[in-house]
């Protein structure tokens, strides 16, 4: 019995919004816009929710999926309630009613407005219209890639009407600051959206008023999925190149091995950096330029192991300055002994020239071993420079 009750009360209500609705369309033209006055414009309040944010790098463009909400009054769809069981609020086709013609003037597809949804709309008693609507935008944006991954990029979106003039329609926003976001898309966080009305004059048309709202959005990847890339290989190079200077001049054939070892791991995170940054002619991330400086040290770093092992071998005497230097205090700050020759030279020496051979040879691995350790101090203070500079 209770079915048969709901079942006529819905019939009943079909009726009277049937009703209605060949009361309130008999004489309704959708073409013609709504207005109390011909002498005021017709206000449409205006927001967006965005629902997520993209950008496509090759094109510099920003895709942004939204829900468009727009409502304003139209007189001629208001009705008194009591007069049709106070049937409040009727669902109404898109292609039924008229509709603010808002759109981006700066949409990349100008056909996306063609394949926009078209949902339904709500329109309540006294005349007000609700209308909310799934939109995509494809906007310019100018792309920087410089502080990848820990970039942010900021699109413009601009609305208005593409027929009326502000005279005839009146878009207007909420005082509230930003916009509603919804949930942000996977590698990007939205982090600021504001937006602004604004009601320009151009010169072709002086006196005419254009109206239009921007929004400002700002978004930023998410940095998380790309430590393991750039931090972790980093600071192993690093420790690589350093660890050279550290080890004894005598084992050139090891320094040489961790050097070319330490290229060859620099050169694989470099592929891979490049296989995750986008590509933008315009702009080259600072890591990629930290990398670069990083194999090119670690080149430097080669060439002084050879220098430094080669140096060691020649019998020329070594200049007085630097003789002196290797008996001074200052060794004592790099780690070094200064006196490090053999306490019985005299005694397992057979003559003087072996003696003369042999502190010559001493000074020589001395000197050997205070530019490796200089070298290792250069080194790490340029690479906390690169670091501090190219690392984002």
């Amino acid at each position: 019995f209770g079915s048969i009750q709901s079942v006529e009360s819905s019939n009943h209500n079909s009726t009277v919004e049937y009703v209605l609705r060949k009361h309130i369309f008999q004489n309704y033209d959708k073409v013609v816009k709504p207005t109390t006055d011909d002498n005021f414009a017709l206000e449409v309040n205006m927001r967006i929710l965005i629902k997520s944010a993209e950008l496509n790098y090759e094109k510099s463009q920003m895709i942004l999926s939204t829900w468009f909400i727009a409502n304003w009054i139209d007189n001629r769809l208001a009705w008194d309630s009591s007069e049709y069981e106070y049937l409040n609020s009727i669902i109404v086709d898109h292609r039924e009613i008229w509709h603010p013609d808002v759109m981006a003037f700066n949409n990349v597809d100008a056909n996306m407005e063609d394949d926009r949804t078209h949902v339904n709309s709500v329109v309540n008693k006294n005349g007000g219209v609700i209308w909310v609507e799934p939109v995509q935008y494809i906007i310019h944006c100018k792309t920087d890639t410089t502080n990848w991954p820990h970039d942010t990029q900021t699109g413009v979106l601009k609305l208005g009407s593409w027929l009326y003039l502000g005279r005839d329609l009146n878009l207007t926003i909420d005082d509230d600051e930003g916009v509603e976001l919804a949930s942000a898309h996977t590698e990007w966080d939205i982090l600021n959206v504001s937006k602004e009305r604004h009601a320009r004059y151009y010169p072709c048309c002086p006196d005419e008023q254009y109206i239009d709202v921007e929004y400002n959005i700002t978004v930023r990847r998410k940095v998380h999925p790309y430590k393991s890339v750039i931090y972790f290989p980093a600071l192993c190079s690093i420790s690589f190149n350093l660890l050279t200077f550290w080890l004894p001049y005598t084992d050139n054939y090891y320094k040489l091995f961790v050097n070319l070892f330490n290229a060859l791991f620099v050169t694989l995170a470099i592929m891979v950096v490049y296989s995750k940054v986008p590509i933008v002619t315009s702009t080259v991330p600072l890591i990629v330029v930290y990398y670069t400086y990083s194999l090119a040290l670690i080149a430097v770093t080669a060439v002084l192991s050879m220098a430094v092992k080669s140096m060691s071998t020649v019998s020329k005497p070594l200049p007085h300055g630097v003789t002196w230097f290797l008996h001074s205090g200052y060794l004592v700050y790099l780690g070094i002994e200064i006196n490090d020759s053999p306490a019985d030279c005299h005694m397992l020496c057979e003559s003087e020239e072996m003696i003369a051979q042999t502190a010559d040879l001493n000074e020589r691995h001395k000197l050997a071993k205070v530019i490796d350790r200089i070298c290792f101090v250069v080194f790490a203070f340029v690479y906390l420079v690169l670091l501090l500079r190219f690392m984002p």
